[in-house]
């Protein structure tokens, strides 16, 4: 069981999230200082920063850069975002035509969606640009993995089904997707017995989670 994190470590890994989202960079400590006028010391960060990555909560790519979250890192922030998030009772705009909400979705999260409609057998994939991006790609093992994890979902979608909680988010990091095992990507879905629809995107893993967990919020209030 990882240690729990204090107050103090926690809005360190929140902050050092927000800047690794904009810049898709390792963060120094120097920079969550300036930007956010923390009421503690450069020198009391780079301690905590030391901690969280001892606790395996950060990674540091190499000696001299900054820090990035781990898997672990994200899915402590994940669920409390996770927590909040219900409070939410705006409805999203689900229209009949699966191709045309498959494309707003995937619009909305500036990610790959699909959309499995099981009753009638049918997927909808929209978005595939957003996976093939510099944020993603670093070279061509990159770039094949990613072709191989496109070509593959729809023989994943009948796994996804039996996988996904009902009318719930559902949310996989990294290594840790039980679909498709890539460092870099993040996967969020839900599904709906009675509508018969898998819903989901594939995102980086860095990524704005709190606007993706509004938008699936949003869905879900939506289905019957």
């Amino acid at each position: 069981m990882k240690q729990e994190l204090s107050p103090r470590q926690k809005q360190i890994l929140y902050y050092l999230a927000k800047e690794q989202i904009e810049s898709f960079e390792p963060v120094a400590s120097v920079r969550i200082k300036e930007k956010y006028n923390l009421d503690f010391s450069p020198a009391t960060i780079r301690h905590e920063l030391f901690e969280l990555c001892q606790m395996e909560y950060l990674e540091q790519p190499h000696t001299s850069a900054g820090r990035i979250l781990s898997d672990i890192g994200w899915e402590i922030l994940i669920n409390d975002f996770l927590s909040d998030i219900w409070i939410n009772t705006d409805l999203f705009n689900l229209p009949k035509d699966y191709n045309e909400f498959a494309q707003d979705l995937s619009k909305q999260s500036q990610s790959m969606s699909f959309v499995f409609d099981w009753g009638n057998n049918k997927i909808y994939k929209k978005g595939v640009s957003f996976l093939l991006n510099d944020k993603i790609i670093n070279n061509i093992q990159d770039l094949n993995h990613m072709s191989n994890i496109i070509d593959n979902i729809d023989n994943q979608v009948n796994k996804l089904k039996s996988i996904l909680f009902n009318k719930q988010i559902n949310v996989y990091i990294g290594k840790n997707n039980p679909v498709f095992n890539n460092p870099h990507l993040a996967f969020i879905g839900t599904k709906s017995d009675k509508d018969k629809l898998v819903i989901a995107i594939i995102t980086p893993k860095v990524t704005h989670y709190e606007k993706h967990f509004n938008l699936f919020s949003k869905l879900i209030n939506s289905l019957n």
